[in-house]
């Protein structure tokens, strides 16, 4: 997975084999960190388009909902993980260098534990959940937490201790497409080789700045989400049929995939489909190299364009289907119907065209 910035950028070979060591791969497009967590790897700035679609499709402001989703996940993996449990001598500064590793290596920006500040931040309620996790862990006390951001690459930090007794974050809940996950994981592979610039409190790809999310701080977010009525109108609704799932589940993965479809539709990305392997290799290279998962089969209908393609149930598939949709309409020059249907760990996902055609 060769992530290669313009040769006028010195490459951070310190960071890049960072990288390399603490994430792996699988066949089906995952990465994952070293406890075996899903992460995405976003261009921040398509990232904050995503949040700005599906706050848009909600219809109400998340912010604070991300904050306390970022902060869960984040404590959750803090206090679960053998290597943040530190103890002896110069623990507290222990404590800090490990967490301004973690940031750097998912490009997070740079908490300042002194002034309560961080700089280069990505998304501000994500970057505020994760810092009050690390400010927390650092401090070993529980704080509430405001903020204001000034301009783009500050967020001021303000914390009042929290005295009452709050228990440690739990293990995040399963969706119908989060089940049985670990049953479908392929042998895990070496993620590549990565060729990084270190910019600005993180680091960019071909000039644009790249920020790991992990898949489970979404996951608990989109939880707020079930049974929400959206704003999306009858004829997206009538666009998208499901099968085999929760109904309180379907508004959660409608406003996840959509918000994907609008991120890709704004895009310029051009998407050129001729065969049914050539999905396979543009899923590969669209999705599966940041972190989504990619259809393990692909067959065309009996329709003209319609497509067939199987997945393995994962935390990532919502984006991956709607990005798939965008593809599609992207591809064949027409608005998409989708059927979603669910299996025990398979989820089977056909596209064709919502007008008829003769």
């Amino acid at each position: 997975m060769p992530l290669v910035d313009g040769e006028e950028e010195p490459i951070d070979y310190e960071l890049s084999k960072e990288l390399e060591s603490s994430l792996k791969k699988d066949a089906i497009g995952h990465i994952f960190d070293s406890s075996g967590n899903h992460l995405l790897l976003w261009k921040a700035v398509e990232f904050e388009s995503w949040w700005i679609q599906f706050e848009k499709i909600i219809g109400i402001p998340m912010g604070r909902k991300m904050v306390n989703a970022a902060t869960d996940e984040e404590e959750f993996h803090l206090l679960t993980n053998d290597e943040y449990k530190l103890s002896g001598f110069f623990k507290n500064s222990r404590r800090r260098k490990i967490i301004a590793t973690r940031w750097l290596q998912y490009g997070w920006g740079e908490l300042n534990f002194n002034e309560n500040h961080i700089t280069t931040p990505t998304l501000a309620p994500f970057s505020v959940g994760v810092a009050l996790a690390a400010i927390e862990y650092c401090k070993q006390k529980r704080f509430k937490i405001t903020w204001t951001q000034p301009n783009s690459v500050l967020i001021a930090l303000d914390l009042v201790e929290e005295l009452r007794e709050i228990s440690p974050s739990k293990q995040v809940t399963e969706f119908t497409w989060t089940k049985n996950c670990n049953d479908n994981y392929s042998t895990m592979l070496e993620v590549g080789e990565f060729q990084v610039v270190r910019k600005n409190g993180g680091w960019d790809f071909e000039g644009e700045r790249m920020v790991f999310i992990p898949a489970n701080i979404l996951t608990r977010l989109l939880f707020t989400t079930q049974s929400r009525a959206l704003t999306i109108g009858d004829e997206l609704s009538s666009a998208i049929k499901f099968v085999g799932i929760e109904e309180a589940e379907k508004s959660t993965f409608l406003c996840t995939a959509l918000s994907m479809v609008n991120v890709i539709e704004q895009s310029e990305r051009p998407i050129y489909i001729l065969s049914d392997s050539e999905w396979i290799n543009k899923c590969q290279y669209l999705l599966g190299r940041f972190g989504f998962v990619c259809p393990n089969e692909v067959s065309s209908l009996k329709e003209n364009g319609a497509v067939k393609f199987s997945f393995y149930h994962s935390p990532t598939l919502p984006f991956s289907v709607g990005a798939l949709m965008a593809f599609w309409q992207r591809a064949h020059g027409r608005l998409a119907k989708v059927t979603i249907m669910f299996q025990d760990v398979l989820c089977i996902v056909e596209i064709s065209s919502k007008l008829e055609y003769n």
